[in-house]
């Protein structure tokens, strides 16, 4: 079941052989010119041998080469004249027609061909009885016919399996296909919820909650960006398996993707005690030729498995370059890259189950490290694609050392001496050092590169910035337009598949709300040539950020363009950054806005029994807040006075009713009727709780209102 070309190369290899046989026998009794008229037979199998190419329907080619072949059989054997062994050439040539599982085709052959040796055993007798006596040429006729026989059965049975291997091939590729499409289909419905989820916790982050309830909220995000990351995955194998992961060789700066994936290891080692360990090649030209972002995936999923399952130690990033390119008389070569670890190791005989989709060794062990088990095998199709190889060794405890080669073009032959800049880039970053923090500042980072929005995340943390993120044009318009967030300031990427961009920030501008026209952008941009500052402009950009971003510049940039009232100096408390973005916020408040923010408070109750006026109800909620009820009632608590206990609890009551505290008004109500038939232990048991959702609505009315405000 060889391919259709290979086969009809394997003829007309067999072919020559029994003409290079009939040659030398020819030149033995006959002399050389015979030879020469002998061999002009392979002229009508090489004629289609050489149409083959030009003529698509394979059953013409293969009775063509069956009808020359036996023409130039017989041609050479009368010319010279070893008719007698023509049985044994037409069976050499029905064996290499067999390779085509065409049974018609063969039994045309056979048919044929057993005409022409049966009327040559009667016509060319004496031709034939030089090699053979009459019995012996009758029982090779016979044979040959058996054997034809066994080669009809031959093709029919090999055929009847191919069919049967075709069918349940075509079902396990649907199979495969249904399971890619499952994936993809599954990954992106849980994707729109997941990012509702996302979305929703980046809003309840904005409200004054409890420490406790803050790091509930924080669970919430990091186990939202967990799930997504393990959908990106998911995503990425899917596009891989069906083979939809599409190779994009463009001109990428070496420094610069290496730069990006050494920060997003760095941040991810922060919480562990790990060192990584650099041994870059100095020769590493600084632009090469190859896809950056498949090559960038590579290392990110290396090293991260390094860092998953190493406690301490090291993990060492090696990459080494060698040029190829008088080998092959163009300039290109081939990039090693060692990712070494000092981890737990791997068995041997859990090695060869490495790159195996959804398989993690020893789930028993590393129950606790979270994933997918996809990315090694994501790893592995990518190097295979991109005409690499991918290998690993380890021992059981010692670590491991997973090995890429990948051949790379040169667009820029310079060397990179990426270890010098790193260092004078980290020295840069180490000597850096904040005056001024923006945690309540909104930033929206857009990009398609999910490591270069990781990037500019965790640089936004050294400034107190949770930034979001969104990975396409689509996206942000859709954020802008929604307002389910109003950001203070946009960074967007300049170069992103489908809509870039200028596209993006110029339909934004188009859009008929005021927070689309003057929210502040800024591109990110690698192109950071002359002239394309203007262009941005002329879009409606604000100004540009080059990459790779730099910290310093990254802080002139928000100090530009964020609100100067979300700048605090660098150290100030987060309680202190709090209270003036609440006392902030309170005085761009209307009053009907004030109402809306209250939490434990019926207000629409309230405004009714004011008879509508929102004005005096406010006055009412002014007069609520600055009441010294508490301090009476916990007063008499305290002495166990019910009588008095009863008469505060009874205008707690009242006094809530009114504003429209309806759940406090609950439970003072029942206070006092406890207070009034003195039951000491019903008291005893909800006087705490209580009074202290009592305090909270009156802080929280203490902030909005008694800060001298007035309508």
């Amino acid at each position: 079941m060889l391919p259709f070309k290979t086969n009809i190369t394997v003829f007309i290899v067999e072919f020559l052989c029994s003409v290079l046989l009939q040659a030398i026998y020819t030149v033995s009794e006959y002399g050389v010119e015979r030879a020469f008229v002998v061999a002009l037979g392979l002229i009508p199998v090489l004629i289609v041998f050489l149409l083959s190419y030009k003529i698509n329907n394979q059953k013409v080619v293969v009775y063509c080469l069956g009808v020359s072949g036996i023409s130039s059989l017989y041609y050479m054997s009368y010319a010279s004249h070893t008719q007698g062994m023509l049985v044994f050439t037409f069976l050499a040539s029905a064996t290499t027609l067999t390779l085509f599982l065409m049974k018609e085709a063969l039994i045309g052959y056979f048919s044929l061909t057993i005409v022409i040796l049966v009327l040559m055993g009667i016509l060319q007798k004496e031709v034939i009885e030089v090699f053979f006596d009459t019995s012996q040429y009758v029982a090779f006729i016979t044979m040959y016919a058996f054997s034809g026989v066994a080669l009809v059965f031959t093709c029919y049975s090999v055929a009847k399996y191919k069919k049967e291997m075709d069918e349940q091939n075509e079902v396990a590729r649907e199979a495969l296909e249904a399971k890619s499409n499952f994936l993809a289909n599954m990954s992106h419905e849980i994707r729109t919820p997941m990012n509702a989820i996302y979305g929703m916790a980046e809003l309840l982050e904005e409200r004054n909650f409890k420490p406790e309830e803050k790091e509930y909220v924080a669970v919430i995000k990091r186990s939202s960006e967990n799930l997504l990351s393990i959908i990106n995955e998911i995503l990425d194998f899917s596009k891989v398996d069906s083979g939809r992961m599409e190779i994009v060789e463009e001109p990428y700066d070496f420094n610069e993707m290496l730069q990006d994936v050494i920060t997003i290891i760095e941040f991810r080692m922060r919480d562990k005690n790990l060192r990584l360990q650099l041994e870059i090649d100095s020769h590493v030209p600084t632009k090469l030729i190859g896809d950056e972002t498949r090559i960038r995936q590579i290392l990110i999923n290396l090293l991260t498995n390094a860092v998953k399952f190493t406690n301490q130690g090291t993990v060492t990033l090696g990459i080494n370059w060698r040029d190829e390119s008088a080998m092959y008389n163009m300039e290109r070569g081939r990039m090693t890259i060692a990712v070494q670890d000092t981890g737990i190791g791997i068995s041997e005989e859990n090695i060869s189950k490495l790159f195996t989709a959804f398989g993690q060794i020893d789930t028993r062990k590393n129950r606790n490290v979270e994933g997918t088990g996809l990315g090694l095998a994501i790893c592995k199709s990518l190097t295979d694609a991109m005409n690499g190889s991918i290998h690993v060794t380890s021992k059981l405890g010692f670590g491991s050392t997973f090995s890429v080669v990948l051949p790379q073009k040169i667009y820029d032959v310079t060397p990179s001496n990426f270890s010098v800049k790193h260092q004078a880039a980290a020295q840069v970053r180490s000597s850096f050092r904040p005056d001024f923090i923006a945690p309540k500042a909104r930033v929206l980072i857009v990009d398609d590169n999910k490591v270069n929005r990781q990037v500019a995340q965790e640089l936004m943390r050294i400034f107190g910035i949770n930034a979001a993120q969104a990975e396409s044009g689509r996206e942000v318009i859709d954020k802008v337009s929604q307002q389910l967030v109003r950001y203070d300031l946009i960074f967007m990427d300049h170069m992103m598949p489908f809509m870039d961009g200028m596209e993006a920030t110029r339909l934004i501008r188009q859009m008929n709300n005021e927070y689309a026209a003057r929210v502040p952008i800024v591109a990110l941009t690698a192109n950071a040539i002359k002239g394309v500052e203007e262009q941005f402009l002329a879009v409606g950009m604000n100004d540009y950020l080059p990459k790779p971003i730099r910290v310093e510049q990254l802080a002139v940039m928000l100090k530009k363009w964020l609100p100067r009232e979300k700048l605090f100096p660098a150290g100030t408390p987060i309680e202190e950054v709090e209270r003036r973005e609440a006392a902030l916020s309170m005085q761009n408040l209307t009053p009907e806005q004030m109402l809306d923010r209250l939490d434990g408070i019926d207000t629409n109750t309230g405004v009714r029994n004011c008879a509508g006026n929102v004005k005096a109800y406010i006055e009412l909620l002014r007069t609520y807040a600055s009441s010294n009820l508490p301090n009476l009632l916990q007063d008499f608590y305290e002495k166990e006075d019910m009588q008095n206990y009863a008469v505060i609890a009874h205008s707690i009551k009242g006094g809530s009713l009114s504003v429209g505290a309806l759940d406090v008004a609950e439970k003072a109500y029942a206070l006092e009727r406890a207070g009034k038939r003195e039951d000491l232990n019903y008291i005893w048991d909800h006087h705490e709780e209580m009074l202290e959702e009592y305090n909270e609505i009156l802080e929280m009315l203490k902030r909005y209102f008694l800060p001298g405000r007035r309508i």
